[in-house]
């Protein structure tokens, strides 16, 4: 599809735009006190498809340039919502690089070009970080060539550590855990079906048994892989916190600028009746059996383990989490306890 006079076109993505793709992401980062660059090397396309079962990325290119100037798409994956088996699309937000801001007018064409990819699927999301200040305004504000835009609530992301060993902890025995799929998982909201999926990364499993039974389990992924968070400055505070030895405070280390953040990325997070003590006590012994520096998991506000999370040391970045209505099917809402995971946004 082309427009603006036929200077750009926009396309389903192909291999050979991993190099265009990865150019604009490394052009960007996460603005605030902390400013932090989201890397998906070496393949963007790749890292996008093993978020799911298939990613329909589009490109928008400059022709006269002969360059990428936009990407976006949705990650399509099987979820479980309001109690049921459904395929879900995750929009993973429009990236331009930054020569292109305010140049292009394009999302009538992209919102329309994407819907047509999109029929097979039935419920519709996406997050933004809350100091995405534009792309706020722009969501929660009815634009009549685009979707609506429905808010359904906070999701914060948690980075600790404090690793202690506080309990005796199983690794890699995922006895029962199908059982918790069926019984726990499965009741919440927008939790994949396939916690096998490949963009959890090399991941192990630790379970804490009471008589034999799982009372606490999570898995623990390395995404280096196919995705990276590269620290780039500090600011505010954090200028001075960082010269700090805060791993001795109980809080995970500030990693150096232009450094990958090394981070365990926990998933699939049960605490039995959700006991804030054990859920802590858990976490600690987590923290310590995996080596990482840092781990880092997030929750929905209705979730009822951000309450483990919030007693902790903890740095905490928050995003909005948004269904999404083309207008055109008839409409069911996300309901109950929300367990989006944040390894696959």
């Amino acid at each position: 599809m082309n427009f603006q006079n036929d200077r750009y076109t926009l396309r389903p993505a192909a291999g050979g735009d991993d190099e265009g793709i990865r150019r604009i992401f490394e052009s960007g980062s996460f603005k605030g006190g902390l400013d932090i660059r989201f890397l998906r090397n070496p393949s963007p396309l790749a890292s996008f498809g093993a978020d799911g079962e298939e990613a329909r990325i589009l490109v928008i290119d400059d022709n006269r340039e002969k360059r990428t100037a936009a990407v976006g798409g949705a990650v399509v994956r099987t979820e479980y919502v309001n109690g049921r088996k459904e395929k879900c699309a995750y929009l993973t937000g429009l990236k331009l690089h930054p020569d292109y801001q305010r140049r292009i007018s394009f999302l009538p064409q992209s919102y329309r070009f994407l819907r047509e990819r999109l029929t097979d699927c039935r419920f519709f999301y996406t997050t933004v970080l809350d100091s995405n200040r534009a792309a706020v305004r722009l969501f929660e504000k009815k634009h009549r060539n685009m979707p609506e835009y429905r808010y359904l609530g906070h999701y914060t992301t948690y980075c600790f550590h404090d690793g202690m060993r506080l309990l005796r902890l199983e690794r890699d025995e995922t006895e029962g855990f199908d059982k918790l799929m069926q019984c726990h998982f499965s009741a919440q909201s927008l939790v994949p079906v396939d916690y096998n999926c490949r963009g959890f990364g090399k991941k192990h499993f630790y379970a804490y048994r009471e008589n034999g039974e799982i009372a606490a389990c999570c898995f623990v992924g390395d995404q280096r892989g196919s995705k990276q968070y590269e620290m780039c400055s500090y600011g505010g505070i954090y200028q001075f916190l960082r010269r700090l030895p805060t791993q001795y405070l109980g809080y995970p280390p500030f990693p150096q600028p232009g450094k990958i953040i090394p981070c365990g990325i926990v998933s699939y997070l049960y605490v039995k009746d959700s006991d804030v003590r054990m859920g802590r006590r858990f976490l600690r012994s987590v923290a310590a059996e995996s080596g990482f520096p840092m781990l880092l998991w997030g929750g929905f506000e209705n979730n009822p383990l951000c309450r483990v999370t919030e007693g902790m040391k903890a740095i905490r970045y928050g995003s909005r989490l948004y269904s999404v209505d083309w207008g055109d099917s008839p409409r069911e809402e996300i309901s109950g306890v929300i367990g989006m995971e944040a390894a696959l946004l």
